[in-house]
């Protein structure tokens, strides 16, 4: 009787155990900060309001990392959409900006895509480099008429050959850039040469898929022909910049898988190391 009486008290104290761990887990989970990201609900692939662009998926890596609520302002991409929301106090950080911008801190890169070739395989031509002697004789597309792969056409005298801009509010159901990419699967023009994650998603949505070669790195003299990618926080805010840094660190191969997912092509970056504090769950 003893015993039973011993055994009943040990599964009570087991069972209001059990009970305190959970109540402290959905405490924890009930208290979870928000973090206020800021994106454009129809920039495919990068963005979209369903969250299924490939930056909202990082986003939500890294607020599982960081402990996070992930919640979104969404507001359609401007020059000044960036500084102007952070500084209002709208969100807290911005996805998928490229590095070098004024008037915020950015965290450390976290990928680096080129501009990219895309064409129809089996055409008879390879291209590479903006100097193949091919492109003169081709109808080509760019993004805008004031991108670095349009410059560099026109640099080689194919600005004739440049028979369509595609400005970035494309109407595209598909996203802001599709066109660009489709016109190219149409027959409509031979080249693009949008940025990396638009080749690489658009052009293997097509069928039969079409062909992307990253350009050269650089354009002589030294134009880049890349964007690195930070996320953008406020000014001011170098304690959210520093987590971000370290969930980014921990969570470089998800964030690659990702970019993989969406057919991304990337550049090498070194891999951020992490101190052994850092480490620590």
């Amino acid at each position: 009787m003893i015993l039973s009486l011993q055994r009943l008290l040990a599964r009570a104290c087991r069972r209001s155990a059990t009970a305190l761990v959970l109540a402290g887990l959905a405490t924890v989970s009930a208290n979870a900060w928000e973090m206020r990201v800021c994106a454009d609900p129809n920039y495919m692939p990068q963005s979209h309001g369903t969250g299924q662009g490939y930056e909202n998926r990082i986003a939500q890596v890294l607020a599982d990392e960081m402990g996070a609520k992930l919640t979104y302002q969404w507001w359609t991409l401007s020059p000044s959409m960036i500084t102007e929301q952070l500084r209002e106090g709208n969100c807290d950080m911005m996805i998928g900006v490229p590095d070098g911008r004024d008037g915020v801190i950015p965290t450390i890169a976290y990928y680096r895509s080129p501009y990219a070739f895309v064409y129809r395989d089996g055409e008879g031509y390879d291209i590479s480099t903006f100097d193949d002697a091919v492109l003169g004789d081709l109808k080509l597309g760019v993004t805008t008429a004031t991108d670095n792969p349009h410059l560099a056409l026109n640099k080689r005298g194919h600005s004739r050959n440049v028979v369509e801009s595609y400005v970035t509010r494309d109407p595209n159901p598909e996203g802001p850039f599709a066109t660009l990419v489709e016109s190219v699967a149409r027959k409509e023009i031979d080249v693009a040469v949008p940025w990396g994650p638009v080749a690489g998603y658009y052009a293997a949505r097509q069928n039969p898929p079409l062909k992307v070669v990253p350009v050269p790195e650089f354009d002589m003299p030294f134009v880049p022909m890349y964007r690195t990618i930070v996320i953008a926080v406020r000014t001011g805010d170098e304690s959210l910049r520093d987590q971000l840094d370290v969930a980014i660190a921990k969570r470089w191969d998800d964030i690659y898988a990702i970019l993989d997912e969406y057919h991304v092509p990337t550049l090498f970056l070194p891999r951020p190391t992490l101190s052994i504090e850092e480490q620590k769950p």
